[in-house]
């Protein structure tokens, strides 16, 4: 078979990472910007063992569920996978996705949670965009294309928050203002409920003569006031560079805001952000003692939690995000919660934990490689209610597995469409144990 020729099929199904499943001569075949119910003409991109890889060259047949995208940069860009899917079907795939995942694992849960849903547009309130200077001077920033290094460079974004697609628009002529020897890598662009801000990774600190101007221009291509942030060389957080004072923030709740910095983890959809702490406090039994948080950050799930425990307790393994999070109880007026570090890759650091409370609820909101360390000492805690938010089928899976061997059912579960347009699947389990060890 030549790679350069056209064949056809018929696509039968979805593969995980959103790319259409035919098969040729009972080989499989999975073709990028093929959907469900379509015959398409294709091209061989890849050639394996046991399945093979094309990209769509053209629809013969498409899809009632195919929709126009809305950004002219997609199946280029590597940030969205999934515009041309009507946004409807995208949230019926990542729960079937969700459920397919949990019962290859052996678990059915008693009920499942309507989707949290969300504008698909619009949502995004920060990004990360690459930077590079092209042979003549201009800078390019946009996203890399999928599985590869290269940078697409993009003139809009609409799944972007206002008002960083005005961002997106000055950047390049704000970089060709810099010093000429400052090299940029990165930049990250953050729209926080009362400011935005652009945080900047580059090869070296501008020196203090060189700030004003820089921040100058900014504010006057901006039309406005903007946080300027610079990290260089082996610096670990961002510094800000602007003569403000005023610290980023976000609403979580009503009254309750938390103020982060850049380079922080946040949940990037507001949204879905505020719908999923409401679904976590409207699945949980009735409120109890205590409720222990693991991987806390600067205390979005905590703060909340406080107002159905009596006490609350964070654990973070990174102790800037600690600092931040005691902050954000202080600024929020609430003192019935703690926050504490421990190295929760290796579950060190818990064993205080719970000797003279009596657990009623632990919160995992874990990174992409799951919970793994901390499975251990949640089995022995004795806590009764469990709520796992999952930003990875696979390791929630691995992780559940664990939980039912220490006794616990899966009572709900549901995903949240944290990222519209893409394929990443956010998900909520509530599980539960009948009777508390003694």
């Amino acid at each position: 078979m030549s790679e350069k020729q056209i064949y056809s099929c018929e696509i039968v199904d979805l593969s995980h990472d959103g790319r259409g499943v035919g098969r040729i001569d009972g080989k499989a075949c999975f073709v990028e910007g093929a959907l469900p119910n379509e015959t398409v003409e294709f091209r061989y991109i890849n050639r394996k063992r046991n399945y093979d890889e094309g990209r769509v060259n053209k629809v013969i047949e498409p899809s009632p569920r195919r929709v126009e995208p809305d950004c002219k940069h997609f199946s280029r860009c590597g940030g969205c996978s999934l515009q041309h899917l009507e946004h409807g079907t995208q949230l019926e795939f990542k729960q079937q996705q969700l459920i397919s995942s949990l019962e290859r694992g052996g678990l059915v849960a008693d009920s499942i949670l309507p989707p949290l849903s969300a504008p698909p547009w619009g949502y995004r309130r920060r990004a990360r965009l690459a930077v590079q200077r092209a042979k003549d001077g201009r800078y390019l920033i946009g996203f890399r294309n999928a599985g590869s290094r290269r940078i697409e460079p993009i003139t809009q974004c609409p799944v972007l928050a206002a008002p960083l697609p005005q961002a997106v628009e000055l950047l390049p002529a704000w970089l060709t203002c810099l010093p000429a020897d400052i090299r940029v890598f990165e930049v990250e662009l953050i729209s926080a409920d009362n400011s935005i801000a652009i945080a900047v990774e580059a090869s070296r600190f501008p020196a203090d003569e060189e700030i004003p101007a820089m921040s100058e221009s900014l504010e006057r291509k901006a039309e406005g006031p903007v946080q300027l942030w610079w990290k260089a060389g082996k610096q670990a957080k961002f510094t800000r560079l602007d003569a403000g004072s005023d610290s980023l923030s976000f609403s979580v709740a009503d009254n309750i805001n938390l103020k982060f910095e850049p380079g922080q983890f946040i949940q990037v959809n507001g949204q879905i952000n505020r719908e999923m702490i409401d679904q976590m406090l409207d699945i949980l039994p009735e409120g109890g003692g205590t409720a222990v948080d693991l991987y806390c950050g600067t205390g979005n799930l905590s703060l909340p939690l406080t107002r159905r425990f009596k006490q609350v307790i964070g654990i973070e393994g990174l102790p800037d995000l600690v600092k931040g999070a005691i902050s954000n109880a202080a600024g929020n007026n609430i003192d019935n919660v703690e926050f504490s570090v421990a190295d929760l890759s290796r579950g060190v650091g818990l064993a205080s934990i719970g000797q003279a409370e009596d657990i009623d609820l632990i919160v995992l909101d874990p990174p992409r490689n799951g919970a793994a360390g901390v499975m251990p000492w949640v089995a022995k805690s004795g806590a009764q209610s469990l709520i796992y938010i999952s930003c990875h089928p696979s390791t929630m899976v691995r992780d559940a597995a664990a939980l039912a061997e220490a006794g616990y059912r899966l009572k709900a579960v549901g995903v949240m469409d944290m990222f519209p347009h893409t394929v990443h699947i956010e998900a909520m389990a509530l599980f539960e144990k009948s009777a508390k060890r003694g």
